[in-house]
């Protein structure tokens, strides 16, 4: 479970930033939101709103450039870390300064912070902290030629066999190059990150969710029967394969060789239920979920996968503009599923970010707290707060207080038009 993620210097976000997913204890309302561990209890969901272009998806980003390190830092073909690091730039020095990125989480009841400093061309620092009852250091480099290490935790042989090996490279992590040598804590830390699933709202990652899943039958069932709870009126899902018999011979020589035998996959088939002349079921019709569907369909069903997977594993699912595409029922129908503790029993967790302010209205969806602003300054500075740092009464009206404008985070459009008859 995320406890809490921070990081500064990335993208628009120059200063500290913090999503900290730690209920507040000034608030008794929606208790059946939280999730209740031993020290404290956590948000199952978060929404975060925010203006276009104010860095709602960057701060997703930052999460994901975070994940996408620590997972391939160690591997030399994939790490290319340093071609999508961005740093703001908005100012004259940010370029040539660090940046920082951290989380808290909780992984088998232990808390763990985890957290790397580093610039365009190397690794300055790594931490690894665990804590039960009082936080304990287990993993630490500053940029040195050594590596603190807790034996109690960290598998000494290893270590100690890549450090003679010189094989801890500037860019990549410690974590990461210990996980290639099977030590257990590493392989761990690596796993949690691995089951944060970030969803793009980019039409371009859809069609390969939604293939990747279907590889796998228990989850293409699973996937059809919430297709058909949703009331789309889908039956199946399958892949459009061709045989490459069909291709014409100046395709096939671009065809990888291992795939010249094989069937091409050219797209996705949905089918739907066919009627006679007295509406009678006639058995069933393909169509195409590119062609023939429309976007919203093609959006859910490349989210029903991820969701599945979050509420059966207790992941944590990150969902950038949930509401793109789809009607405000099953938008909120989809984040009421991580609320439920009856349908939530592994503690999943749901972070997204929504123009929606209707969301906000609702008066049984979200506590105060689950709710989080971003705003972008004169000078391209995005910051993000929570509502609960707002002095609100109880009775307030929290969605007609972000329209007015109260909290920041809403566009200012006095201007907009204004010179288009001049």
């Amino acid at each position: 479970m995320l406890i809490q993620f921070r990081f500064n210097n990335y993208k628009c976000f120059k200063n500290e930033t913090v999503i900290n997913m730690v209920a507040s204890n000034y608030y008794r309302e929606k208790m059946e939101n939280l999730i209740q561990v031993p020290q404290y209890a956590l948000l199952r969901t978060a929404a975060v709103y925010g203006a276009n272009a104010s860095g709602k998806t960057k701060l997703f980003q930052a999460f994901n450039f975070m994940r996408e390190i620590v997972l391939t830092s160690a591997d030399t073909q994939s790490n290319n870390w340093q071609k999508s690091y961005a740093p703001f730039l908005l100012d004259t020095y940010s370029a040539d300064l660090s940046s920082v990125f951290e989380v808290v989480f909780l992984m088998d009841d232990i808390q763990y912070r985890y957290g790397f400093e580093l610039n365009s061309e190397r690794i300055i620092a790594e931490w690894l902290f665990r804590k039960r009852s009082k936080e304990i250091k287990v993993l630490e480099f500053e940029g040195g030629p050594s590596v603190y290490y807790n034996e109690k935790y960290i598998n000494s042989k290893i270590i100690k066999n890549l450090e003679e090996a010189k094989m801890f490279r500037a860019n990549s992590l410690i974590i990461s190059s210990l996980s290639l040598w099977n030590d257990e804590l590493s392989l761990n830390i690596l796993n949690w990150f691995r089951r944060n699933n970030i969803i793009s709202a980019s039409l371009n990652t859809m069609a390969p969710r939604i293939l990747n899943a279907l590889e796998l039958p228990k989850m293409k069932a699973k996937m059809i029967e919430f297709l058909r709870s949703a009331d789309l009126g889908i039956f199946d899902v399958t892949p459009n394969e061709i045989s490459t018999d069909e291709l014409p011979d100046e395709i096939k020589r671009m065809l990888p060789e291992d795939a010249i035998n094989g069937p091409i996959v050219s797209g996705i088939s949905i089918s739907h239920k066919r009627y006679d002349k007295r509406h009678l079921p006639a058995g069933y019709a393909k169509l195409s979920l590119e062609k023939d569907e429309s976007y919203g369909t093609y959006r859910f069903l490349s989210l029903a996968g991820p969701i599945i997977n979050a509420l059966e594993t207790g992941s944590v699912l990150w969902i950038d503009e949930i509401d793109n595409g789809l009607h405000y029922d099953l938008v909120r129908a989809l984040i009421s599923l991580f609320q439920d503790e009856r349908v939530n029993v592994h503690n999943s967790q749901l972070i997204i970010n929504t123009h929606n302010i209707s969301l906000i209205d609702e008066a049984d969806l979200f506590r105060r707290d689950q709710i989080f602003i971003v705003m972008k300054d004169r000078y391209g500075e995005a910051t993000l707060i929570p509502i609960s740092e707002f002095s609100l009464r109880e009775t307030a009206k929290v969605g007609r207080l972000y329209r007015e404008g109260r909290f920041g985070g809403v566009p200012y459009l006095e201007k907009l038009g204004s010179n288009i008859n001049k």
